[in-house]
């Protein structure tokens, strides 16, 4: 949850913060200047804030360069990508071995997920407790099978979930994947594109006309994934995070 007022020069994070026991905050834009700066300092120390998220547009030399003066240090980049649903998706239709996610399921699930997503920006930035960020993303896939908007997908041997991957419909004809994770000793099988296909065939019936998703650029296994399920990538963005000198 994000709170404060839109004319402030950031926003502070309720949900980040209480769950990782520091003041967290997002900046209110993807572009710095030097009076910019200024004003979120100020608004930081009037706030106590330990730390700032800032997604940084790539393509603006000034943003970096006052981001690397200020003590912003890049984490990692976001990448997003989408692609165009259409007859197509009906070619690859679901093996017997995909099913969607139920309660039984989410114990399983979350052990996967805590393994699975350590490249991540929160992985990235040592500040945070390694316990924290697994459990961040254990949160995350148990939220998402319990979503009433979406699906989860999972790859079931011998009745367990080994493999899974969210679908989420939106409201504007779209539709996400948020998360992709595999059991370690079924990785390199295939099975997380057949389940990306899975999703996609979802999204279709639904009447979805496109889909998308977001991963790291030092993610290089989920780029290749997603680019083999037709993904094309959209924009480039810059992770930073900055500390303050009160955080611990």
């Amino acid at each position: 949850m994000i709170n404060g007022s839109s004319s402030d020069p950031a926003r502070f994070l309720d949900w980040d913060s209480t769950f990782f026991e520091k003041r967290i905050a997002w900046v209110n834009s993807n572009i710095l200047s030097p009076d910019r700066i200024e004003s979120i300092n100020t608004w930081s120390q009037q706030n106590s804030i330990d730390c700032l998220y800032f997604l940084a547009a790539s393509d603006d030399d000034q943003t970096v360069t006052c981001a690397e003066n200020d003590g912003y240090h890049l984490v990692d980049l976001r990448i997003t990508l989408a692609v165009k649903l259409s007859e197509q998706n009906k070619s690859n239709p679901p093996e017997s071995s995909i099913r969607f996610a139920a309660e039984k399921d989410i114990d399983d699930l979350r052990s996967i997920a805590g393994i699975n997503h350590t490249n991540s920006r929160f992985f990235t930035d040592h500040h945070f407790d390694r316990e924290k960020c697994r459990q961040l993303y254990e949160i995350w896939i148990e939220k998402c099978v319990r979503a009433e908007n979406g699906r989860v997908f999972v790859w079931d041997h011998q009745g367990k979930a080994v493999a899974y991957v969210t679908a989420e419909l939106n409201s504007d004809q779209t539709g996400s994947i948020e998360l992709v994770g595999v059991a370690p000793e079924f990785q390199s099988k295939g099975i997380g594109k057949k389940l990306v296909s899975s999703a996609l065939l979802f999204f279709y019936n639904n009447l979805a006309v496109s889909a998308n998703t977001v991963t790291q650029g030092r993610n290089i296994h989920a780029l290749k994934l997603y680019q083999k399920s037709g993904f094309a990538i959209q924009s480039i963005e810059l992770w930073y995070h900055k500390w303050f000198e009160n955080s611990h």
